[in-house]
């Protein structure tokens, strides 16, 4: 059976996954990330896990379908709650929000251990999502925008290291995104735009402080533009 090809969001997450790494792939809905793994052998063990049943249906039908019912086991599981540290060392959450993604890591402290990789793809609240990472002691070691139709997503790769967590206000916003890269551009570019919006709601209910702090990281990230398409 032809292996089918991961939407675009997803085979950047599953380009970070690294080989031989045990695999948690959270709120798996269809369990096309682990299967696509385990089929090309990148994986040798999975959990594809989900809170509700009906998703987890689907995900076992595509397990057996695929044949890597060795390999990835469908689980219900509220987050990282019915996973044991042994069975992940790379943890992927995507297709969720950014807040609900924070409150899964929260609650599974054996992340805190710098073997263990993230590979987080948020829908909705990104510099949230890095805020709270940074507040755990989570540094980003990579990451990369990804567009879709109308949509643009971020993917990153993060792991547990106080040392090189960067708390500075313009990381929130833009991780370590790369002006010289197209769609990780378009992505900053679509953030100057919600700062913009968010500065100028702040200005408007009278907190002139946080909307200068806003329009100062939006003009940052300009100038980052700026500067690459200069050169």
């Amino acid at each position: 059976m032809a292996l089918f090809l991961l939407e675009k969001r997803l085979a950047v997450c599953a380009s970070m996954v690294r080989k031989g790494a045990a695999l948690a792939d959270v709120g798996t809905d269809h369990a096309f990330l682990p299967v696509w793994l385990a089929k090309c052998g990148i994986v040798p063990k999975a959990v594809a896990s989900d809170i509700r049943r009906g998703p987890l249906q689907r995900a076992a039908c595509n397990i057996e379908k695929y044949g890597v019912g060795s390999i990835v086991e469908p689980r219900l599981s509220n987050g990282l709650d019915g996973i044991r540290p042994d069975e992940a060392d790379d943890v992927v959450i995507a297709g969720m929000g950014g807040l609900m993604i924070s409150d899964i890591i929260k609650r599974a402290q054996w992340l805190k251990d710098s073997g263990k990789h993230l590979i987080l793809q948020p829908m909705t609240r990104e510099a949230a999502l890095r805020s709270s990472l940074a507040e755990q002691g989570f540094c980003i070691l990579r990451e990369r925008a990804v567009q879709e139709g109308r949509h643009i997503y971020t993917a990153m790769l993060s792991c547990y290291d106080p040392r090189k967590v960067d708390k500075s206000d313009i990381f929130q916003y833009i991780g370590r995104l790369s002006p010289n890269i197209a769609e990780d551009a378009e992505y900053m570019k679509r953030e100057m735009q919600r700062l913009w919006k968010h500065a100028n709601g702040l200005r408007l209910e009278g907190d002139e402080k946080r909307a200068a702090e806003l329009f100062h990281i939006r003009s940052e990230i300009e100038k980052m533009l700026l500067h690459e398409g200069e050169e």
